[in-house]
């Protein structure tokens, strides 16, 4: 179960960075974007990682302090359901 879990994750943080780095490559282009919704959206349901990576190399939506909240609240829940998880009787986490 543990591997399909990794499978997952490790998609969504391509997709999420992916995500980002298309709407950096869409801003400079003057092009349509992608919604900060849709970002947002990869990032909460496990593209955390992806989504951080591509906003530190690519140098998007770091100054935006709106969209930084959102981020930080999102990874805020994230941290607190993990926490709860881990020291449940939940066996997701358990090593």
């Amino acid at each position: 179960m543990e591997k399909y879990i990794f499978t997952i994750l490790l998609s969504i943080n391509v997709i999420s960075y992916l995500f980002f780095r298309q709407d950096k490559i869409n801003a400079k282009n003057g092009k349509w974007r992608i919604s900060e919704f849709t970002l947002l959206t990869t990032t909460l349901f496990g593209g955390t990682i992806g989504s951080l990576l591509s906003m530190k190399i690519y140098h998007h939506k770091t100054k935006k302090i709106s969209f930084l909240l959102k981020l930080f609240l999102i990874i805020s829940l994230q941290l607190t359901v993990c926490y709860v998880l881990y020291t449940s009787d939940f066996k997701l986490f358990k090593f």
